[in-house]
């Protein structure tokens, strides 16, 4: 005999109870009757069931949960016909919700069989790229004390896209997106969370990703932040993981500006699977083909960045470049790049000049530096690093960079 635990809607839960129960011959049996998904989920792992029977449109159905099932079950999905989203969560059985009684009782059978292996397949084909990445992927972090990572992230990105580089920015800040500020976007959407959302219910695809990336300005696409930074739980580390495939298999340059924190303390706190407030920026820096830290000119932004150099090479970052903003009297840009290079490794170091006025204008205007002040100091800084290996990587032939 096999027990189901049985999630849908009102009218297809009824007849699918009643239909079992009439039927003499059955080799199956409903044992739990859920009435959404965190009660499925508690009955799943206290270990009743040996098949959960669900609607793929409940409320808060996604990769995790479908994973956290499949750990004590097999998952069988019906799909209602006029459920606005089409998706069948990338799980083997999927049946529409008004299929008879002998054909659910026929893939709930065929699911036993092979529970083993649908399980293994599912979570492989669920966690692997379809395809391998064709763009390039750069995380802009810097530790806390407001460092002007966000503003360089902007503006390298602007420059980027300026020199005909396809470019996505990425707002991955969950403790202060600014992004959509910064560059006047006056109509700002979670794009961030719309993304991370459609992976989790397998639908992101080509055209679901370009809704989602608003033109800026020539060749540069924004991926808004999450807005509000109490959204923070929506971005789970596996939808993180697979926006970030989405973004560098659509080929170019993605620059994600992400938060100071690299900590994972929740999975400290919590015997259950929880949220990580900041899986966000650890997603990033792990699916990153290089990492620009921005610091101040000052000891203790510098300081930060020496002691949380070990944290980064412990997330498997590689190709550290490093840039030292806000330099001027009284301390020599020379004794600042002799202070960080002789302490760590590092793929390159930059230095930008501190000039608040510009950077307070743009910011005013919702504006680039290239727009307010394009003969600054600090916009040729930021133009020459754009045009470099440090964000295009090594692969670029210098001719191009020099064009740029």
């Amino acid at each position: 005999m096999i027990d189901i635990v049985l999630c849908a809607s009102g009218s297809d839960e009824v007849r699918i109870v009643h239909d079992l129960a009439v039927d003499r011959d059955r080799t199956a049996r409903v044992v739990r009757r859920c009435a959404d998904l965190a009660e499925t989920l508690a009955v799943t792992a206290a270990g009743i069931g040996d098949v959960v029977l669900i609607d793929v449109s409940v409320r808060g159905l996604g990769r995790d949960a479908i994973a956290a099932m499949m750990r004590d079950a097999v998952v069988v999905g019906l799909s209602s016909a006029d459920a606005a989203e089409k998706t069948g969560l990338g799980l083997r059985h999927v049946l529409p919700a008004d299929s008879s009684i002998d054909e659910i009782l026929a893939a709930v059978t065929a699911a036993v069989a092979g529970e083993t292996e649908e399980a293994d397949s599912w979570m492989q084909e669920a966690s692997a790229p379809q395809d391998a990445p064709t763009g390039r992927m750069v995380a802009v972090w810097g530790p806390t004390g407001s460092p002007g990572r966000s503003l360089i992230a902007a503006n390298l990105a602007a420059e980027a896209a300026a020199g005909g580089e396809e470019t996505v920015l990425v707002d991955a800040d969950t403790y202060g997106p600014s992004q959509s500020q910064l560059l006047g976007v006056l109509d700002e959407a979670p794009g961030l969370v719309a993304a991370a959302r459609a992976h989790d219910r397998d639908t992101l695809d080509e055209v679901t990703l370009e809704s989602l990336l608003p033109l800026v300005q020539p060749h540069l696409r924004l991926l808004s932040g999450i807005g509000v930074p109490g959204r923070w739980a929506e971005l789970r580390r596996t939808s993180m993981e697979g926006v970030w495939g989405a973004l560098a298999n659509r080929g170019g340059l993605v620059l994600a500006d992400i938060g100071p924190l690299l900590e994972e303390d929740e999975e400290l706190s919590y015997d259950t699977a929880a949220p990580q407030r900041n899986a966000a920026a650890i997603s990033a820096i792990e699916a990153a083909d290089a990492v620009i830290a921005v610091v101040t000119a000052d000891p203790i932004s510098i300081t930060r960045l020496l002691r949380e150099h070990s944290r980064l090479e412990e997330l498997g970052v590689q190709e550290l470049h490093v840039v030292v903003n806000r330099v001027g009297a009284p301390v020599p840009g020379d004794r600042v790049r002799d202070l960080i290079a002789s302490r760590i490794p590092v793929a390159s170091l930059n230095l930008l000049p501190d000039d608040p006025v510009v950077c307070r204008t743009a910011a005013w205007d919702g504006a680039l530096l290239a727009e307010t002040a394009p003969r600054s100091a600090l916009r040729k800084g930021l133009r020459d690093l754009a045009a470099s290996p440090a964000l295009l990587g090594q692969g670029v032939p210098a001719s191009d960079r020099v064009s740029r």
